[in-house]
């Protein structure tokens, strides 16, 4: 009998994986096409090898037992708890403090965002100078210490706010930096196209997880009848816990190998301090940089502008089908949950899919597929309300195909369309573009169904996801995988 897969982020002997292997299947292709018959699935959790996270990351094959995947994926869903569940703690923030000023609430809501451009574009330049490895572990701490901190030391009515804005720009620069260094990470955690690839669609599915996990902490709370002092420190403080998980396996990483067209840059100081002009003398002298580079960042802008404006605006939609008060906190926390468990399928079939089909066909179906879906939404809002079921069901579906599109895609691209030394820091250009167009989204959606109603907003959000599906076709190169 075969000796059982060691778990997730652990290493095994290449006798106990060539075991496991050759147990399910002929080759890694073939297990991954196997993954989807329930009768292997049956004989994988038979194994102890069918939870699934780890059925997520053995996609990735021989990656699946690699620690930089490992903590590269939990960071992903560390950043994704700690920048949604800001909005729950301060719902019942609101309740212990209901004199507090509306701009004060404005301030705190605002800081994690601003923080996490800051850590993107700021990580994007220490990956590429640091090394991946010493740039996770500073983005890792200052996720655990903003997490912490704000928990702990907010007190007081005016001041709890002061306080909590400063720690959430804190852990918004932490989580920040998990975008670029963690996509970069996995996309060099293999030679192989198609395992890349599939490295990187694992990783940024753990997000889905973080979504997921955020309003069912809240929904918990409150079936707990926490006390209101309470139970947003909870939440807060859940934060830490995943960056306090992987944080001792990041320290035990291997360093940066150097690219091999390059000088080790951590050995060399005059390197480092002229990385920066070097990189942008580089961008000016190459329009298929360019290209790329304005790709990659308007897209991402053009997909979290409807992204996030339609997390604010989801409510809305509830009440309406429903009957939901969008000021209630747990139809809030509960209708979140049901948005959050349906998107989240979107990004494992991503992970099964891709190599089948590249990002950016992934990307471009899936703007097609929104722009489709918000159009009907949109010339038929009033008649659907008569059929609430399929009006909900359609409006649950812009958020599959969000994840089964542009939300991996927008992540993933700019991980393999730019060449490694400059891939980081790039990337976290792109990725603090897309947190630029969730601060417009979030702000002006409301305003624009206020002012116009339900069905211009749903037009509009379909203008948007197609401009987003052209620049994509236009200006992001496809991808041949090459196994």
């Amino acid at each position: 009998m075969h000796t059982k897969p060691s778990p997730l982020g652990t290493r095994v002997t290449p006798q106990e994986r060539e075991s496991f292997l050759s147990t399910d299947a002929s080759s890694a292709s073939e297990a991954t096409d196997l993954l989807i018959d329930p009768i292997v699935k049956d004989r994988l959790a038979a194994s102890g090898y069918g939870a699934t996270p780890t059925v997520i990351l053995s996609e990735v094959d021989d990656v699946v037992v690699s620690d930089q995947i490992l903590v590269s994926a939990i960071a992903n869903l560390s950043t994704a708890y700690n920048l949604a569940v800001i909005n729950y703690a301060m719902m019942m923030l609101d309740r212990t403090y209901p004199n507090s000023s509306p701009a004060l609430r404005s301030t705190v809501d605002s800081c994690s965002l601003l923080g996490a451009i800051a850590g993107q574009l700021t990580f994007g330049y220490v990956g590429t100078v640091m090394g991946r490895r010493k740039g996770m572990i500073f983005t890792l701490l200052l996720s655990v210490l903003g997490a912490v901190a704000s928990a702990l030391l907010p007190w007081g009515t005016d001041s709890v706010y002061h306080v909590l804005a400063i720690c959430r720009f804190v852990l918004g620069v932490g989580v920040g930096g998990v975008y670029p260094l963690s996509a970069a990470s996995a996309v060099e955690s293999s030679d192989d196209d198609l395992k890349k690839s599939k490295a990187v669609a694992a990783v940024f599915s753990f997000q889905g997880v973080g979504q997921l996990l955020a309003p069912l902490m809240a929904y918990i709370m409150l079936c707990m009848n926490a006390q209101r002092t309470i139970g947003w420190r909870v939440l807060l403080l859940v934060g830490a816990f995943p960056g306090l998980f992987v944080l001792r396996r990041a320290f035990d990483l291997e360093e940066d190998e150097p690219p091999p067209t390059q000088s080790p840059r951590s050995l060399n100081r005059q390197e480092e301090e002229s990385c920066r002009s070097e990189l942008w003398e580089k961008l000016h002298t190459s329009p298929s940089m360019q290209r790329r580079l304005f790709g990659a960042c308007a897209s991402w802008f053009l997909f979290d502008l409807t992204f996030y404006g339609n997390v604010i605006f989801t409510p809305t939609i509830l009440q309406d089908t429903y009957g939901l008060d969008k000021h209630h906190f747990s139809d809030v926390a509960l209708c979140s949950l049901v948005v959050a468990a349906v998107a989240l399928p979107g990004n494992l079939l991503t992970v099964f899919i891709v190599g089948k089909l590249s990002f950016k066909t992934i990307q471009i179906m899936g703007f097609v597929a929104m722009v489709l879906l918000f159009l009907t939404l949109g010339f038929f809002y009033e008649q659907l309300l008569d059929y609430r079921g399929l009006l909900l069901g359609m409006y649950a579906l812009t958020f599959f195909f969000s994840n089964f599109g542009p939300n991996v895609g927008t992540f993933c691209l700019p991980a393999e369309i730019f060449d490694e030394d400059v891939r980081v820091e790039l990337n976290g250009v792109a990725a603090a573009s897309g947190k630029l167009g969730a601060a417009v989204g979030a702000a002006s959606f409301g305003i624009i169904e206020a002012r116009y109603g339900v069905s211009h907003l749903l037009a509009l959000s379909a203008t948007v996801s197609l401009l987003g599906a052209l620049v994509t076709y236009k200006f992001i190169p496809t991808k041949h995988y090459h196994t």
